[in-house]
């Protein structure tokens, strides 16, 4: 029997057999992946050509105030000190090689597949730079296996807000000068997971008697938990609670114990420096390889990181457990 005649089907014509190969095979699917954001979270100052190879930003100290007494010679010299802060971008790749024989079995433009994806593992590489820093942040709020509630916001945005001196049974001087204070806004980075439990925490549900913010039983009212009931998480978690923007981020290490180290920050605390004097920089090379026939694909971006300041950022270690209800 010849392969390409034609067969009816529920009294339809189909397409000769060997098309009916090419239709059996849906379109490639991609792998989901949650697109990078924690470059639009932080500060972003680009390193001009021309500047160097490295990002320089010094920082001022303060100056007191004194009281004075008429007539009598101001002598309470100061000096203005600076710091700074050096970060170098590097470069950073992507690569993917195809024969052209493994082109030619593809129905679709596997290049623009490639590049899609290669895009993808860039965003994912600076989100594992820049949430890495969480860590070295200088003040911490919860602990290790600590479901993040309400509380976490609302602590972290206290320190922040409240400044560097604030600490536990110690004195501080009214207006003091070296007191580093964020004016916010504040931003808050978690795992999904840790997310839902906040949520649940805040709306209430099986694991906790009662909502913790809640104006009526039903559905009816203006409450958390109706908000959640009526309108869902994605859109109840889009502004702001405790005085923290919320934003979640599945490229966030969890540790063994499914703990994770998240974040309450201001975008001051941490800085994406993209260098744009690479002329490499942000656009897929394709190269063809004639002795190999074969295409190869070349990504290269040129950033550096860094934390700008800890101060203004509280690392949160909260649980991370995949929920169940």
């Amino acid at each position: 029997m010849a392969i390409n005649t034609t067969t009816s089907f529920s009294g339809a014509t189909t397409p000769t057999a060997n098309n009916v190969l090419k239709l059996m095979v849906a379109a490639a699917r991609m792998t989901p992946q949650l697109p990078g954001n924690l470059t639009t979270l932080v500060l972003n100052d680009p390193l001009p050509p021309g500047m160097g190879t490295s990002w320089n930003s010094p920082k001022f100290g303060t100056f007191t105030a004194y009281s004075l007494t008429q007539g009598v010679d101001m002598a309470q010299l100061q000096s203005l000190t600076a710091t700074n802060i050096v970060i170098t971008p590097a470069e950073v790749g992507v690569q993917a090689v195809f024969t052209k024989k493994s082109l030619g079995q593809w129905s679709e433009n596997v290049q623009i597949k490639a590049g899609q994806i290669m895009r993808q593992a860039m965003d994912r590489k600076k989100d594992i730079d820049i949430g890495g820093l969480f860590i070295g942040l200088d003040r911490t709020a919860g602990a290790a296996g600590e479901v993040v509630t309400i509380g976490h916001l609302t602590a972290s945005v206290a320190k922040l807000a409240g400044g560097l001196a604030y600490t536990a049974s110690g004195a501080v001087a009214a207006g003091l000068g070296t007191n580093a204070v964020a004016q916010g806004p504040f931003i808050g980075v978690f795992r999904p997971e840790s997310l839902h439990a906040l949520l649940r925490a805040t709306v209430g549900g099986p694991f906790i008697s009662s909502a913790v913010i809640k104006t009526s039983v039903g559905l009816e009212g203006e409450g958390l938990a109706q908000q959640a009931a009526t309108v869902g998480v994605d859109a109840l978690f889009a502004g702001t609670i405790g005085g923290v923007q919320l934003y979640r981020n599945s490229n966030l290490a969890k540790d063994s114990g499914d703990d994770v180290h998240s974040a309450v920050m201001v975008k001051e605390a941490l800085v994406y420096v993209p260098f744009n004097g690479n002329p490499d920089t942000g656009e897929i090379a394709i190269e063809e390889d004639v002795s190999l026939r074969a295409i190869e694909m070349n990504y290269v971006e040129d950033y550096g990181f860094g934390e700008l300041d800890g101060n203004l950022g509280i690392d949160v270690v909260v649980d991370g457990t995949a929920p169940t209800t």
